[in-house]
């Protein structure tokens, strides 16, 4: 905190919780999935299910143990026909614990970046000065309205000095990847600060 200005220690703050919230989303999906769940919508009932038992056990003020909620079993929501309880053959154990098979694999990794693709970004610092599309920028290149809006003073004050020309100019003035300088330098160019 020493270090920071206000707003960075602030903007730090926010990211860490992010982080946990990411972390704890993949956490859920992994357990969703190690009880048997293979879509999205049967990870939410299952989700659903657990935390309706957590809330039920801490209003009678039972305290879950280290072998789980009190003797309580958490079932797949719904068994697909001519499924087994057996393991696939394939199946691969990852580094997490959590069993996956080829195919498997694929579609949960698809549901858990379909929940990491939506980043949302109106609660940040800089979020209200930013039009739609530079909201919608900033979600899809994944930076904080914050560093856009300084990104993108530093870009318009180099172009109006003569420093930066074009798009590879301006890699190096950020030390971010040089997709998202572009990204950026592609809505200077639009507002109309230079052409292209």
């Amino acid at each position: 905190m020493r270090f920071h200005s206000k707003e960075d220690h602030d903007e730090l703050l926010k990211n860490i919780i992010e982080e946990q919230q990411i972390v704890k989303r993949i956490q859920d999906l992994q357990e969703a999935r190690a009880a048997g769940c293979r879509t999205a919508a049967e990870a939410n009932r299952f989700l659903e299910e657990k935390r309706k038992m957590e809330a039920e056990e801490s209003e009678h003020g039972i305290k879950e143990g280290a072998q789980g909620p009190s003797g309580k079993v958490l079932q797949r929501p719904t068994q697909l026909k001519g499924e087994s309880d057996a393991s696939p053959r394939g199946v691969v154990k990852g580094s997490t614990g959590l069993e996956l098979s080829g195919k498997d694999s694929s579609s949960a990794m698809q549901a858990i970046s379909s929940d990491l693709d939506k980043w949302d970004i109106t609660g940040f610092v800089g979020a209200d000065l930013l039009s739609e599309t530079e909201k919608q920028l900033c979600g899809e290149i994944r930076i904080l309205p914050a560093h856009y809006l300084n990104m993108l003073q530093i870009i318009s004050v180099e172009i109006l000095k003569g420093n930066v020309t074009n798009r590879s100019d301006a890699h190096g003035l950020f030390k971010v990847e040089p997709s998202k300088v572009d990204r950026v330098y592609d809505m200077v160019v639009k507002k109309g600060i230079v052409q292209a």
